[in-house]
């Protein structure tokens, strides 16, 4: 076992501008849970009563649409420059779903794979009321869909026509019932077997644990539960370590484990890759840090990245996107790169009671940064 404490200020960040530039070669599938991410401003306090009510009536201003879930990593794939992309997924016969659409279309996303639900359908969409650059209560819409059999297999047919053109595909599940669901992994797994030259990674919040040739990324509390262990008020590099090997093994394939502002590991057979969390101004924005991770992880490693440059690559574009606040921010290059040759370390605040032989590395916060 190699554990490998990484530096984002490295000599190979003089390679980044060239890591960029293949990544603007790169055909990219997404796979998933797409949704619309709905932003707007909240007025509670209006004074003002409906007439046929009576109730407050609330004021809304500023709205503004985003592509979220699997669409946010389509997002973070944009604004790192990423070549072709294509949409694997469903949405429905609504105004969301158009809106969904002429998104895509409007960045150049390819979306003949995108495929229209039957009546009963809504587009998965997070409305994100804001308050004072604080979000309120969600409404989701779409988060309880149930897809067809027959339609699922006509999204796979249209995969199994794409695979041989794709350099990466990236599997993001959000929901539990809409797309992914337990049942249906295996013929996902099958196609992926039958295409071994793509670089699958799966971000797959319920069924992780049935992905096969792909790198999973989970976080800590993920990990416990795929482990079936608890999760400890504090996960320290030891816990991660321990419960990221015997994940790793389980599925034969590499790992990634996010941890908050404590940073990240890249578990492969015997090799293990640490990097520290980066010290960024607060106040910040977690939302869709994840989907940072995802999109800069697969676009470094199919751009010829070794796991220690797509994993400081990584690191540096979630540490940018949480601190865009009110919004499921994105990293670009230019941005990733200004990161790196400012950034300062996250400090610990409880030191890791680390094994000789092990890197240390800090705590994580209670409130995570990486997703």
């Amino acid at each position: 076992m190699r554990i490998l404490p990484l530096s984002p200020t490295a000599a190979w960040s003089d390679a980044m501008p060239a890591l960029f530039g293949r990544m603007a070669t790169l055909n990219v599938g997404v796979i998933g849970d797409f949704a619309l991410d709905l932003y707007y401003q909240l007025n509670t306090e209006t004074g003002e009563y409906s007439l046929e009510t009576n109730r407050p009536v609330y004021w809304g201003s500023r709205p503004k649409a985003s592509l979220g879930a699997a669409g946010n990593v389509i997002q973070n794939l944009l604004a790192l420059g990423v070549g072709q992309i294509w949409a694997i997924g469903v949405v429905g016969a609504d105004l969301f779903g158009h809106a969904m659409r002429q998104l895509m279309q409007e960045q150049g996303v390819h979306t003949n794979c995108l495929l229209t639900a039957p009546p009963g359908w809504d587009t998965c969409v997070y409305t994100k009321p804001m308050q004072q650059q604080t979000e309120a209560n969600r409404i989701d819409f779409g988060s309880q869909n149930k897809l067809p059999d027959h339609n699922f297999d006509q999204l796979l047919d249209g995969l199994a026509q794409l695979l041989p053109q794709l350099d990466v595909l990236i599997i993001n599940q959000q929901f539990p019932c809409p797309l992914l669901t337990e049942a249906r992994i295996p013929a996902l797994n099958e196609r992926i077997r039958q295409h071994p030259a793509v670089c699958c990674l799966a971000d797959l919040r319920h069924t992780g644990l049935l992905i096969r040739g792909a790198t999973l990324k989970v976080n800590t509390a993920e990990l416990a539960r795929f482990r079936n262990v608890p999760l400890p008020n504090h996960p320290d590099l030891d816990w991660c370590i321990e419960h990221a090997r015997l994940l790793n093994r389980a599925l034969r394939s590499p790992l990634v484990v996010t941890r908050g502002e404590a940073g990240m590991l890249y578990v492969r057979d015997d090799d293990i890759w640490a990097i520290d969390g980066l010290a960024v101004p607060g106040p910040l924005d977690p939302v869709g840090a994840g989907d940072t991770v995802v999109a800069a992880l697969a676009a470094s490693l199919s751009a010829g990245a070794p796991p220690p440059q797509a994993l400081t690559i990584a690191n540096l574009a979630a540490a940018v996107t949480v601190q865009k606040l009110g919004q499921t921010g994105t990293a670009t290059p230019d941005e990733v790169f200004q990161l790196a040759t400012t950034y300062t370390l996250h400090e610990p605040t409880t030191p890791s009671a680390a094994p000789s032989g092990t890197a240390s590395s800090p705590d994580p916060s209670a409130s995570s940064v990486l997703g």
